[in-house]
């Protein structure tokens, strides 16, 4: 089969898959944006590595004789399409399509070349099986959280409008197939197929093994007690991952747990000390609360593993993988139901979900993680039977059924 991925550097992670798919012997071409080109086009032999085979015809979206044919319609949706050219955008999907002669088109986020490539399905100008995923920030409008697409009215239009040009729509989460029937999308056309792990199998499998060794030499390092109960956090840190939320939460976490300590992962945003460690009173100076700084590499699932329990309390994701990440490492995670993974997380019994914001419900989960009998001993397979739905190779073969199948009717017309 010959898969054409249309930008996938819209999500970090999908080039292992696009590895995947070329290692189960099909065939994969990208189309990819590159700003720097001082030509309208190029095309390359290879994608992100030299030999990986993966055809590609690179485009710069500032340059094109095209674009003065398309300007018009450009100029009417550019603000409702994020500052970027609708019309134009469409003529360069039909001319990479007609280049590469795919059997199958997949979008990689669900808004910045999904719009385009439906609403050419929609007039018949597309031909081949269309597959579009949506990740989170393509489709949700969370402002309490500065995530997402602002659903102006035209920009709402848009959304919906084109949700009936694809042959399938794959949300990463049960929370993002909920916003598509929202958005009146046809449950026939939905099938959820979650992100899929990036580190590589050997490396988890390497840190869970050498847990005890980990957890004792990353607790040593910050000053933590050997038998501290540890919680970790970990990622951009920014307003809408919700550190907000655990900071006022951890007064009272530490009035009933006074052992327990928080290992603050990522980077010291300027989120975090405007609006994170004003809230934690004098727990911002016991050493109650340790910041770690950027993580990379083995420290990133080395830190997690540190701890008893990973805490993610988002106010507005399509998935997070961090949990999956402390997941695969047998790490549970107490995770707000703003963020996809929840229903994986309450499925698999591997943690704990409580309301979105609810900082009192946060701490009461907190404390009553710690305070379960069997806790430890129950935890980790769960948590590992849980992240096996994660990993390339599963979600590979279940792309590649739905690139084969029919999930539904044929698209409809404009």
């Amino acid at each position: 089969m010959k898969i054409l991925y249309l930008h996938p550097r819209s999500w970090t992670g999908e080039y292992v898959i696009l590895q995947a798919l070329r290692d189960l012997g099909h065939e994969v071409c990208v189309l990819e944006e590159r700003r720097d080109l001082e030509r309208p086009r190029a095309r390359t032999a290879d994608y992100q590595e030299p030999g990986d085979g993966i055809g590609t015809l690179w485009y710069n979206p500032r340059r094109g004789w095209e674009k003065l044919l398309t300007l018009p319609f450009d100029r009417f949706f550019k603000r409702a399409f994020d500052g970027r050219n609708l019309a134009h955008r469409m003529w360069v999907i039909r001319r990479v399509v007609n280049l590469f002669r795919p059997d199958v088109v997949v979008c990689s986020d669900g808004f910045s070349y999904a719009i385009p490539a439906m609403f050419l399905k929609r007039l018949g100008l597309l031909k081949e099986r269309l597959i579009v995923s949506y990740i989170g920030g393509d489709i949700l409008d969370c402002p309490q959280a500065d995530i997402g697409k602002r659903r102006t009215i035209l920009t709402d239009w848009l959304i919906r409008r084109s949700l009936k040009g694809a042959d399938v729509l794959r949300p990463v989460s049960p929370l993002l197939k909920r916003r598509l029937r929202a958005d009146g999308a046809e449950e026939a056309r939905i099938s959820v197929c979650p992100s899929h792990l990036v580190a590589a199998r050997a490396s988890l499998q390497q840190v869970y093994d050498r847990r005890a060794h980990v957890r004792a030499a990353i607790r040593s390092r910050y000053g933590m007690p050997p038998d501290a109960q540890v919680i970790a956090t970990l990622s951009s840190n920014h307003k809408g991952k919700g550190l907000q939320v655990l900071a006022a939460a951890w007064p009272e976490i530490r009035r009933r747990l006074p052992s327990c300590r928080w290992l603050l992962c990522g980077p010291r945003s300027p989120w975090v000390d405007e609006a994170v460690l004003p809230l934690l009173g004098t727990a911002a100076t016991d050493g109650s609360v340790r910041l770690t700084g950027p993580l990379s590499g083995l420290e990133v699932f080395e830190h997690l593993a540190a701890a008893d329990a990973h805490v993610n309390p988002s106010l507005c994701e399509g998935l997070n993988m961090v949990t999956v990440e402390a997941a695969a490492v047998g790490v549970p995670t107490i995770t707000s139901d703003g963020a996809g993974v929840a229903d994986w997380v309450g499925r698999y019994d591997a943690g704990r979900v409580v309301p979105v914001s609810d900082a009192p419900a946060l701490a009461a989960a907190v404390v009553d993680f710690f305070q379960a009998p069997g806790r430890v001993t129950s935890l980790p397979d769960r948590c590992r039977a849980m992240a096996e739905e994660f990993y390339p190779e599963r979600i590979a073969a279940t792309l590649v059924a739905l690139f084969r199948g029919d999930t539904g009717p044929a698209p409809a017309s404009v």
